[in-house]
């Protein structure tokens, strides 16, 4: 759906024969074995066009295991879309009943139940957050800080409360169809799309702020090609949003954070719109000390482990890398580990507890800036 024939054939050409990317694919580092590294793949799914393999248990296993974090992309010297050249694959595999069976029961979930975790106007008002219906504001909050993560979406009601900035929420929030495009599944993302943009239409808004980076890039873009109509509408992320207020002083720094803190950039926000400065302008305003960059970082960073709807399929694989990620972190000598994404944070703490690590604690940046203002 988003490559062409052409575009298609020759990223299969090019990946098959090439591995420059390999150093940089986590799951490949994690799996150990060529056919789950790009190149692999590239291999596999030429073997599926000319009919010299089959898809079966093993091919979904296979692309189903990755992370589409846009890094195999990024260290391409032709630019070749990987990722979506594996969302295409899937896309396939779905269609043919062949996807593995927890893609298959994920899926069917969200789309018979888009609307998922709790209510964010109920989440807000209990935690005495201001809400204004006439406002022409919507703050999406996405699955996360619906669910595990309902402590960024107070702290982002709270920021906007402070800056004198009114928004509303969707009462019935429903999933941005993000999870189903990764997994192949385009009508029940088709489906989400159009229900999402026609519940955004239907709440008279001109800006749409995004707290979760997949659902900003799925509202940047995809919501639009899934045939939702949100044209016109301004969309934009919380740290972009966050950033102007310390500008204009609409917020302000109240007590500095002392805690030595790194920064991991998600990839969607890194890599796909390339904004790395808008968080570290925010930690050089709120933080006391000189926060440390982890040896890869901004357009360069590793995924987190959510990538590619990972932890769906392969929840071992998604903890390996979340737990890589965490190490880079804790090389720092960082404390914090904050990050701009509540997804990230999720799997970062999710991996935290199942290992047992300690010294670190992950924050999202949200939260971080809401403690600084005084307003946590």
């Amino acid at each position: 759906m988003f490559l062409s024939e052409k575009e298609r054939d020759e990223t299969i050409w090019a990946c098959r024969f090439c591995m420059m990317c390999h150093c940089a694919d986590r799951v490949g580092q994690v799996v150990r074995r060529e056919s789950y590294t790009p190149r692999g793949r590239g291999a596999i799914i030429f073997g599926l066009d000319e009919g010299l393999l089959e898809y079966d248990e093993g091919v979904a296993d296979i692309m189903y295991t990755t992370l589409n974090d846009r890094k195999i992309q990024h260290w391409c010297v032709g630019n070749y879309d990987h990722e979506e050249l594996v969302i295409d694959t899937r896309a396939r595999i779905f269609e043919k009943g062949q996807a593995p069976e927890e893609v298959k029961s994920y899926t069917s979930n969200l789309r018979n139940n888009p609307i998922q975790g709790g209510n964010p106007a109920k989440i807000l008002t209990d935690a005495g957050v201001a809400l204004d219906d006439e406002s022409d504001t919507l703050l999406f909050c996405g699955p996360a800080a619906r669910g595990s993560q309902q402590a960024t979406l107070i702290a982002a009601g709270n920021l906007f409360n402070q800056a004198g900035h009114a928004f509303k929420v969707l009462a019935e929030e429903p999933s941005s169809g993000w999870a189903l495009y990764q997994l192949g599944d385009f009508e029940g993302a088709k489906q989400l799309s159009v229900l999402l943009a026609d519940k955004i239409r239907q709440s008279n808004v001109a800006t749409v702020v995004a707290l979760d980076a997949d659902s900003y890039r799925m509202l940047m873009g995809r919501t639009t090609r899934f045939g939702g109509d949100i044209k016109g509408i301004k969309i934009l992320h919380i740290n972009a949003v966050m950033a102007g207020w310390l500008k204009d002083n609409k917020i302000s720094v109240d007590a500095r954070v002392s805690e030595r803190a790194t920064y991991h950039d998600p990839c969607v926000l890194a890599r796909y719109f390339e904004d790395i400065d808008s968080p570290r302008y925010i930690l050089s305003q709120i933080l006391d000390n000189d926060f440390r960059e982890m040896a890869t970082c901004q357009k360069q960073a590793n995924c987190c482990g959510a990538g590619g709807m990972l932890a769906v399929h392969r929840a071992d694989v998604s903890e390996d890398v979340a737990a890589m990620r965490i190490d880079e972190a804790r090389e720092t000598g960082a404390s914090l580990l904050v990050s701009g994404c509540p997804r990230c944070d999720e799997t970062f703490k999710k991996a935290i507890a199942a290992r047992g690590t300690e010294g670190i604690e992950v924050m999202n940046l949200v939260e971080l800036v809401a403690g600084a203002v005084g307003t946590k």
